[in-house]
């Protein structure tokens, strides 16, 4: 678990350093037609926002309803330096690969091992 803090928490830092860059070097509202103006510009924004999808339904996954729904307006406005901060304390408040990849067990579902798979209707 010491790893994968140590390289969350590396990751968030340096999101947020090249965000700091960008936003120091660059304009955003300047250089960002010239990205959508570019065949490889817009196939890494539709490839950014397929991987915030995806990231988002893990974290859905974890957290569940309500609790998810502030993580997934970040992932919107913040992108990938949200995604790296949720990573990082997931992995602070998980005692196992199992429990960082899945959350914690809810401790109703304790006495049958875990967490309890509910069976959809069809």
């Amino acid at each position: 678990m010491r790893a994968l803090r140590a390289t969350t928490g590396l990751l968030t830092a340096m999101m947020a350093a090249t965000i700091a860059y960008g936003v120091a070097a660059g304009s955003f509202s300047d250089e960002g037609g010239t990205i959508l103006d570019l065949a490889w510009g817009r196939v890494t924004l539709i490839d950014l926002y397929v991987g915030l999808a995806l990231f988002g339904g893990w974290i859905v996954l974890r957290e569940g309803g309500w609790r998810a729904v502030p993580w997934l307006i970040a992932l919107v406005f913040l992108g990938n330096l949200a995604s790296a901060f949720y990573a990082f304390l997931a992995a602070l408040r998980a005692d196992s690969t199992s429990e960082f990849l899945t959350g914690p067990a809810d401790p109703e579902d304790e006495a049958s091992g875990g967490r309890a798979v509910t069976p959809r209707a069809t």
